[in-house]
């Protein structure tokens, strides 16, 4: 089949498309492209008709049907609307999964691969894989949903909402209260956590076992769909020397009251709206998903440290270095093993460019020319000689400065202070990068995404979704951040 058979197969050119770009390889990513499809049907009774994504030199590109967005979406909310404790019951079933997910995981920490024959080890990798699809499935598949979509759905209801309750010349601050998270990121639990050590230190109290719990609570923090990082004790070391400055008392203070007053602002908006049921559930929603977003995304972190141990014991039996093994896939490996002689040139050309593509039935992964093709007649349409571009407030502010933009985890050492970073999504390895930004932009992402719920807790201007900025922008060019109106400009 060409490139073109396959677009009419999956009748991808009717589609519209919402992207996500990130630093990736195909191995760490391929459960998260069927993660929103077989697990959510079997909960849900509905799925999204595909899931697509596509790799060229580590660099991921994740394209979701408008139209399932909005399908799933819609479903979602008037499910809540009709019961409410569906929210909640989501809620636990997650929670009960990520329990099941968090005993495999210990037992794979427990097993010594080197004792395990190829069929003992394939079936604790699925037994750990599947455990990692059912967790992760049913949360992306409404989040993403619902907080890809807030443009076009619940920014111009709570609008609306604020409008007609007489607050119009409130409209930015309302919105972004009712949307704030009422939990705190991982980010921000980290950074809590290491004050608390810092402090010990400065008392001359030994740390050595507190610093010991932190490096096992957060060593997958810096990961991602490319790496496992695994941060060690000289990492974290560095970090409360870094805390040596401040004065840990008030910043803790800080850190604690920061996110007492976003709770209390949002709660002196909602008595002053007063919001009828259908109003509340979607503030309902937006808590409880930003919550599970942020918990998700670190399972998917923590994830990467086990797809990578177990990658490194199936290199390790087949003869293949990390660089093939990471254009591999689970359903593959069994048969890989029975081969006496792997021919490599699949990988690389899996490197080069490929394509995946999920449905119910099952996937299909392209390679080479054939997905070269299929992403530029689908994907790669030119942008005329934009200078500005619009997207959604998430953090209010204005902010002038050079471009960096961030695709891989080695463009996090270019970002100085007072720079504006750029990204098609933020990612938790990022946060280093983002605290020395002036104001950070993504293509991407909704308000639940990570680069709207950080950019409120460091309180740094942020203009998230705006399609196209990585695109129109290159590094160096002097931009105003003007996330009072949502605007990116070019300055020269």
């Amino acid at each position: 089949m060409n490139a073109q058979d396959i677009i009419k197969k999956y009748k991808l050119d009717q589609k519209t498309w919402t992207q996500k770009g990130f630093h990736g390889v195909l191995h760490y990513f391929f459960p998260v492209g069927e993660e929103a499809l077989k697990p959510l049907y079997q909960y849900w009774g509905d799925t999204y008709d595909l899931a697509l994504f596509f790799f060229h030199d580590n660099l991921g590109e994740w394209y979701w049907d408008n139209a399932g967005l909005v399908k799933m979406r819609n479903s979602f909310v008037n499910a809540v609307n009709k019961n409410p404790k569906t929210l909640s019951n989501l809620l636990k079933e997650w929670e009960k999964r990520i329990v099941k997910f968090n005993k495999i995981m210990v037992q794979v920490d427990k097993t010594n691969f080197t004792a395990c024959s190829n069929q003992e080890l394939l079936k604790l990798y699925h037994l750990w894989y599947n455990a990692y699809l059912q967790e992760y499935g049913i949360a992306i598949g409404f989040q993403d949903a619902f907080s890809m979509t807030e443009g076009d759905f619940l920014r111009p209801k709570l609008e609306k909402v604020i409008k007609d309750r007489g607050y119009s010349e409130k409209l930015n601050e309302f919105y972004l209260a009712l949307v704030s998270p009422v939990t705190e990121s991982f980010i921000a639990r980290e950074y809590h956590d290491r004050i608390l050590i810092a402090l010990k230190q400065k008392q001359k109290k030994d740390i050595s076992k507190d610093l010991q719990k932190h490096i096992k609570k957060y060593h997958w923090l810096h990961n991602n769909y490319a790496q496992d990082i695994c941060l060690g004790e000289d990492f974290f070391r560095q970090q409360l020397q870094e805390l040596e400055q401040k004065d840990l008392k008030k910043e803790l203070q800080k850190v604690e009251n920061e996110f007492k007053e976003v709770k209390k602002k949002k709660q002196q908006v909602l008595k002053l709206l007063k919001l009828n049921k259908e109003e509340q559930n979607l503030i309902d929603i937006t808590e409880t998903f930003a919550y599970m977003q942020d918990e998700r995304k670190k399972y998917v972190l923590m994830a990467t440290h086990y797809e990578n141990k177990f990658i490194e014991e199936f290199g390790r039996r087949l003869g293949l270095s990390k660089k093939y093994m990471e254009y591999t896939y689970i359903y593959e490996l069994e048969n890989l093993l029975k081969q006496k002689k792997i021919d490599t040139s699949i990988f690389e050309e899996r490197k080069n460019y490929c394509i995946a593509v999920y449905t119910l039935q099952g996937y299909e992964v392209i390679s080479g020319k054939q997905a070269k093709e299929i992403h530029e007649q689908l994907f790669e349409k030119k942008l005329d000689a934009l200078t500005e571009v619009k997207g959604v407030i998430a953090c209010k502010g204005k902010a002038t400065g050079p471009v960096k933009i961030v695709q891989k985890i080695h463009d996090l050492i270019n970002v100085k202070q007072g720079d504006i970073l750029l990204a098609s999504m933020t990612r938790p390895e990022m946060a280093i990068a983002m605290k020395k930004a002036a104001a950070i932009v993504t293509d991407e992402g909704g308000i639940t995404s990570h680069a709207a719920v950080i950019s409120r807790e460091l309180r740094i201007p942020c203009i998230i979704g705006t399609k196209i900025a990585t695109k129109i922008f290159k590094d160096g060019d002097v931009v105003e951040v003007d996330a009072e109106k949502g605007t990116v400009r070019k300055i020269k």
